[in-house]
């Protein structure tokens, strides 16, 4: 597929109207409040850049367009030649998701209009979607294959005398392997975290305390990083941390460079890892999956605790991430009934056979 056909205009370079419906949805005071004062900056984020893509595809197609209001913009037609400029780039899923966030957008920047049809053609696109394949792991392997990061990284620079830029940055990759399989938070999250902040040390434990609007459900959330983990990060935070350059002219908790790492940053670090370790590449999601298949195999009997694991609100959300790994754990029962009854079955042939 080609990259970067679908592109965006942004907000800087928005229609008048637009910018001003967009301002007024995100206004936020203690008299007047937007629609949208109450959502996460990810989600904000979100729509934005679906209505960019929107407006990317008008500027070239139909540039005439930005003369009239926003909601005057949007026709079946006008959507028909949309669909069929994202489906250059992007999977069904992705055509689904992006008409999702346009429709999100434009109900609330013309709210005098119906936009059902647009919600049902959003709804039949997904429906039909074949999402991709998705990698599979548990977290104790990916725990491992963290600290086996960390602990390559020390030896080399113990072997040097002297802790290198690449010692220090594999350390770091190993370490958020490792902290994400323990606590498998999103990813806008993880990218967020900073030290003396978010992780800090109290009464002789490390913790990850996660504030209310770094979440996409608005609740708080706290993990205690385990002992054994609790000495790397140690280790990373007084010793391999300082390598970086600039690294205490900020608190980010990955730096990279003079700077943090972005999300994607981490997400593609993670990925470079774990298929180098695994054999397939596990992406910040894919943690939370992981703990999902982990909880429900090794115990299943306290699966709703996982709830409050993975910041779900509800265990109905929680649910949809054990569909795989109650198929593959039946799929395991039913494999080992079959293979029992085949051995019993071969040993009553061999009996009868003497």
């Amino acid at each position: 597929m080609a990259k970067h056909a679908n592109k965006g205009v942004t907000l800087a370079a928005w229609p008048q109207a637009d910018k001003i419906l967009y301002d007024g949805l995100c206004r936020t005071g203690e008299v007047s409040r937007g629609k949208w004062s109450d959502l996460t900056d990810r989600s904000i984020s979100s729509r934005r850049y679906g209505y960019r893509l929107w407006l990317g595809f008008l500027a070239e197609h139909h540039p005439a367009s930005f003369n009239i209001a926003p909601g005057d913009r949007v026709t079946l037609e006008r959507i028909r030649e949309y669909v069929t400029a994202l489906r250059r780039n992007c999977t069904e899923t992705t055509v689904a998701v992006t008409l999702q966030r346009l429709h999100l957008t434009i109900r609330d920047f013309a709210p005098e209009v119906n936009w059902d049809w647009l919600y049902r053609i959003e709804r039949r696109i997904a429906r039909k979607a074949v999402p991709l394949k998705k990698s599979h792991a548990r977290s104790s392997d990916l725990f491992r294959c963290g600290l086996d990061l960390m602990d390559r990284a020390a030896s080399e620079a113990t072997v040097f005398k002297r802790i290198l830029l690449r010692h220090a940055e594999r350390f770091r990759d190993g370490l958020m392997i490792a902290l994400l399989a323990e606590a498998p938070m999103r990813r806008g999250t993880l990218h967020q975290l900073r030290i003396h902040d978010h992780v800090v040390k109290d009464n002789g434990r490390w913790q990850i305390v996660v504030a209310a609007d770094m979440v996409k459900t608005r609740v708080e959330q706290d993990y205690e990083v385990s002992e054994m983990l609790g000495s790397y990060l140690e280790r990373y935070v007084h010793e391999f941390r300082p390598v970086f350059e600039n690294s205490d002219g900020h608190l980010g908790m990955w730096p990279y460079g003079e700077r943090p790492m972005t999300d994607k940053m981490i997400r593609r670090y993670l990925c470079k890892h774990t298929q180098a370790y695994l054999g397939k590449a596990i992406s910040p999601h894919g943690f939370r999956r992981a703990a999902a298949t982990t909880a429900i195999i090794d115990d299943p009997h306290n699966v709703r605790s996982t709830k409050d694991l993975l910041g779900h609100r509800t265990f109905a959300m929680t649910e949809k991430h054990y569909i795989v790994a109650r198929s593959r754990q039946a799929g395991r029962l039913m494999d080992g009934l079959v293979k029992g009854r085949t051995r019993s079955i071969s040993e009553e042939d061999i009996v009868a056979t003497r």
